[in-house]
């Protein structure tokens, strides 16, 4: 079964900001997919079994703020 969640970074202001969130999030284990929009400054993760701890933590070693 498939999970979606979403999420607000803080500090994602042009394509290179949303690349690096993505590839850093697309490590986490059950991730199979990431959809970045800097203008609203959201991530959404889809995946199986995801864990969410996991996924902050991406983000936040890629160098942004979630919340």
């Amino acid at each position: 079964m498939s999970t979606i969640s979403t999420y607000t970074v803080q500090g994602m202001t042009c394509g290179s900001c949303a690349t690096k969130v993505s590839n850093a999030v697309n490590q986490v284990a059950g991730v199979t997919g990431t959809d970045v929009d800097v203008a609203s400054g959201t991530l959404t993760v889809a995946g199986s079994a995801l864990d969410e701890t996991a996924v902050r933590h991406a983000i936040t070693g890629a160098g942004y703020q979630v919340s």
